[in-house]
């Protein structure tokens, strides 16, 4: 995948999970009780790994590329 596209796509990723964790904060019903504030909570979840996905394709590096590795170019 092309630089610029997976970082589109990440900022793209990103942007739907805050939305969704605002939602969830601001928006959703706070009367929810019993097993649907367990669902309410996994979406939460959900939103935090969604936003962290959406930085790895943001800032991801192929493995010859990081730091950690001697290039084979010297």
């Amino acid at each position: 995948m092309d630089k610029g596209l997976r970082q589109m796509a990440g900022i793209a990723v990103m942007a739907a999970g805050i939305a969704c964790a605002a939602w969830l904060v601001f928006g959703a019903p706070h009367g929810w009780e019993g097993d649907v504030r367990l669902v309410r909570m996994a979406m939460g979840l959900g939103a935090t790994g969604v936003i962290s996905g959406g930085a790895r394709l943001i800032f991801w590096k192929p493995e010859s590329e990081r730091a950690g590795k001697p290039s084979p170019t010297g």
